[in-house]
């Protein structure tokens, strides 16, 4: 799947797209879900290749997901290890328990703290969340934000 956020060209792989769908908040008393994002800079192109899972150390309910720090970076500094370099850290990822998601005031303070607060390998800080019928996609640069939702089931 291949999206435009602002001037940049995202392609989401088919690993993370079975992660998501995986969570997909479909039941009603399901709790929200996420992780962090990693992938790949190719010819300019975001390309997202892997999505962690949530872990028993992370803290979630209906309406909130916090992800465990440590266990995250565990996975971040793995990946990269093994990569060579190559699988680096790209954002977050969460579900939501609504159709058409939208991020709430605590998600846009999260991913733009974690923007400021972590060394990063980009310029940019991606903040995905699923919805049951659609993506919300938001990057976050030094200046400026961007933001797109698509519908996808």
């Amino acid at each position: 799947m291949e999206i435009k956020v602002g001037k940049y060209e995202i392609a989401i792989h088919v690993q993370p797209l079975s992660i998501l769908e995986k969570f997909t908040q479909i039941e009603r008393n399901a709790t929200e879900s996420g992780g962090i994002i990693l992938g790949k800079i190719i010819d300019g192109q975001i390309n997202i290749l892997k999505l962690s899972v949530p872990t028993s150390l992370d803290r979630a309910s209906r309406t909130n997901f916090e992800r465990h720090k440590i266990s995250a970076q565990i996975v971040i500094d793995y990946e990269y290890y093994n990569s060579n370099g190559q699988l680096i850290y790209l954002g977050e990822w969460h579900t939501h328990p609504e159709s058409y998601p939208t991020p709430s005031g605590q998600d846009l303070s999260m991913i733009n703290s974690q923007f400021k607060a972590n060394y990063l390998n980009t310029d940019f800080l991606l903040l995905l969340i699923k919805g049951t019928k659609g993506l919300y996609l938001r990057i976050v640069n030094e200046k400026s934000y961007f933001e797109n939702s698509i519908s996808y089931k």
